[in-house]
């Protein structure tokens, strides 16, 4: 995962606009992968890892191709599956984990803030 520049330009709004949420909370496919979801581009996604889980919405790469991986840019919901010991260093493994996905039509991805406050109450 890295910061995009779609982010960087969201980040205009603040880090809890609506378009913030729409550059992060993204989970990016490969084309062909994404075929075999059988889903709109927009469909919320339930990605998880041995980490965590998170709903963020279906995108498809313009990088590529690239089968078998997908791409959460920095932020709030990536680091829900991310490996949270960052050896040392204060930066989590954001790269080479497995993880599942699944379409969830009717799911519902969290914003910054609420995705933050669901942390608080655990």
């Amino acid at each position: 995962t890295c910061r995009t520049i779609d982010q960087g330009v969201a980040l205009e709004g603040g880090k809890v606009s609506r378009e913030s949420v729409r550059a992060a909370a993204i989970c990016a496919f490969d084309k062909e992968d994404f075929k075999k979801l059988d889903c709109l581009v927009g469909t919320p996604i339930k990605v998880a890892t041995d980490f965590g889980e998170v709903l963020v919405y279906s995108t498809i790469s313009e990088e590529g191709p690239h089968p078998g991986i997908i791409f959460i840019p920095m932020g709030p919901w990536a680091n829900q599956v991310v490996n949270p010991d960052s050896q040392s260093c204060g930066t989590p493994t954001y790269k080479g984990m497995k993880a599942t996905v699944e379409a969830i039509p009717n799911g519902k991805v969290l914003g910054a803030v609420e995705l933050i406050n669901t942390l608080k109450e655990a």
